[in-house]
């Protein structure tokens, strides 16, 4: 809808007390700290993976030497979509208007552009446990009680068999997951979660579970188990689900993935025969997650 002089007659005279725009403050970028964000310089993004080898096999004095291959993995490929906003102002309401508002609506674009990339960047953990949206190179949602190992046979779970709520348990649990955590070849592997992030309505009992002294929520005088284990509180305000939760690496190790293919770019022009402006700004980026390993979270009970 163009932006013009009929719709906005306060703003074309001088008087008002007060003027107000975009008022509130806006929060810091915070999916950055957790999901391994690049930029990429084509169409979209291929990640394929092959295993490694199995140990040594046992020889026999003479005896051939047993030949082994890598494991075709498969891989996900991430497509950079586009997203665009922009208005429309006449001249006479950028020569009429009094309080600057023109001049803040462009630079409220940027904000827009920055939502976009937040909610985005939380799509894949907000999506995670259902197959609908984002599948990784296993063909599986991000969190699964039963994500296949290639070559053993046998399946690994990167989420609770029954949704828990945050507790101390369940993050030990948690931890846990991440020790016992395998490769396709069964083999452990060195992952270790630096991240507890929550919602807002977790955040105090989440501090007090990872900062107590003793033994959070009982009079023993056992220690905290979790006080020492590494971890760092981070509190979303842009996960959808109240109740969830999740363990994550830092983010140069995170299996979720933002590529920005193009950072915001605006563009303004005139558009001489109708006497208008047009303001615009466009971003291209892709989301998703190639692998589960790295990843541990509950969508609460």
């Amino acid at each position: 809808m163009p932006f013009i002089r009929g719709g906005w007659a306060e703003l074309l005279a001088p008087g008002l007390n007060s003027f107000t725009f975009n008022r509130l403050r806006e929060r810091p970028s915070q999916f950055a700290r957790y999901v391994n964000v690049q930029t990429s310089n084509r169409a979209y993004e291929d990640s394929y993976e092959t295993s490694g080898f199995g140990p040594l096999a046992k020889k026999a004095e003479l005896a051939p030497t047993m030949l082994d291959e890598p494991l075709k993995l498969g891989g996900v490929r991430f497509i950079h979509d586009s997203f665009a906003l922009g208005f429309l102002v006449s001249e006479e309401m950028r020569d009429d208007e009094q309080y600057g508002m023109v001049n803040q609506l462009a630079g409220s674009l940027g904000r827009s552009a920055r939502i976009t990339a937040e909610l985005y960047g939380h799509d894949v953990l907000n999506n995670g446990f259902s197959a609908a949206k984002y599948v990784g190179r296993d063909g599986l949602a991000l969190f699964s009680t039963a994500h296949p190992l290639r070559g053993t046979g046998g399946t690994y779970g990167n989420t609770p068999a029954v949704a828990i709520d945050i507790s101390e348990a369940g993050i030990e649990a948690g931890i846990a997951a991440f020790d016992n955590m395998v490769d396709d070849r069964g083999i452990t592997t060195e992952i270790s979660p630096r991240i507890l992030l929550v919602t807002p309505g977790d955040r105090m009992l989440a501090k007090r579970l990872l900062n107590s002294a003793g033994m959070p929520g009982t009079p023993n005088n056992d220690i905290n188990p979790l006080a020492d284990e590494g971890l760092s509180l981070m509190v979303s305000n842009w996960l959808t689900d109240p109740d969830a939760w999740f363990l994550l690496p830092a983010a140069s190790e995170s299996p979720i993935m933002f590529y920005w293919r193009k950072q915001p770019d605006t563009k303004t022009w005139d558009d001489e025969n109708a006497d208008g402006t047009y303001h615009k700004i466009k971003q291209r980026h892709s989301t998703g997650f190639n692998d589960w390993r790295g990843a541990w979270g509950s969508p609460g009970a």
